[in-house]
């Protein structure tokens, strides 16, 4: 889900309106303001909107291992656990405690549309399980494998394979950058959703990959992905695997010169031939 923007009157009568955004997640509100423009627009999220029953701010951005924020509670019941629901799918998490973005709504279920039965599919750095479990939901004969390394993320994955009765859904604790021996190979789709990051975990998610394998490749780019592709082609050659691009697109911008990019490619191993 995209920020809601929503006008905030000011002190003085004739100031012009601020337009504050929110977003929701659960039953939470969060806001990127602090001070007065915090309390007012907290007041008016919880008058305009009767599901949202706390409002925290932005303390700082999301940082550390395990891309974690801190925030401020700003109204309402003074709460930081929610279960959201998106997709199909409910999520239950502590916002102090682990990562999760609505944002990416439209981008999981992009993912979940394409995504194929019987497919052998692992997300590497898989949070709370969005990705994994939308498409183990879509996909009942599918294995669907989550890495993360964040102990809390772990603990709520296990939480919401429970919840959402997904027992195709594998959550592994580890790091993705050093995947089990039993998976070596395993994978049809790859999911690599840590923009910051991912291109460090590239030679682990070929490990990952079976002879034919998509991988969903996110990063953040000022140049549109060029670069990222040139070191995905230069991977591929290296760990002579055949190299075919699907599609690059944006996934939401970021700041005015960076955009979060999604690069869809296929790779297969040379010298296998390749299914009709």
């Amino acid at each position: 889900m995209m920020a809601i923007e929503i006008k905030i009157e000011n002190r003085s009568r004739d100031a012009p309106k601020r337009r504050i955004g929110f977003d929701t997640i659960g039953s939470i509100a969060v806001i990127d303001a602090d001070g007065k423009d915090a309390q007012d627009a907290a007041r008016e999220i919880m008058k305009t909107h009767k599901n949202i029953l706390t409002v925290l701010s932005k303390g700082g951005p999301v940082k550390g291992r395990y891309r974690k924020r801190k925030y401020t509670y700003v109204m309402g019941k003074k709460s930081y656990l929610t279960i959201h629901k998106e997709n199909g799918a409910s999520f239950l998490l502590d916002l102090r405690k682990v990562y999760f973005s609505p944002r990416l709504a439209f981008e999981r279920k992009r993912i979940v549309d394409i995504s194929k039965d019987r497919e052998n599919v692992v997300v590497m750095f898989s949070g709370i399980g969005p990705f994994a479990i939308e498409i183990a939901k879509k996909n009942k004969n599918s294995v669907v494998v989550g890495m993360e390394m964040n102990r809390e993320g772990h603990r709520y994955a296990l939480k919401n394979r429970k919840l959402n009765k997904t027992l195709n859904f594998l959550p592994l604790l580890g790091d993705a950058g050093r995947p089990p021996g039993k998976y070596i190979g395993f994978a049809d789709r790859i999911l690599m959703p840590l923009p910051m990051d991912s291109e460090r975990f590239l030679e682990a998610a070929f490990k990952i990959a079976g002879e034919r394998c998509i991988i969903h490749y996110y990063a953040f780019v000022e140049d549109g992905g060029k670069e990222a592709l040139e070191k995905i082609r230069k991977l591929c050659r290296k760990n002579r695997r055949r190299f075919k691009l699907i599609g690059i697109r944006e996934v939401r911008p970021y700041s005015a010169l960076i955009s979060e990019i999604v690069i869809d490619f296929s790779i297969s191993t040379i010298g296998k031939k390749r299914s009709p």
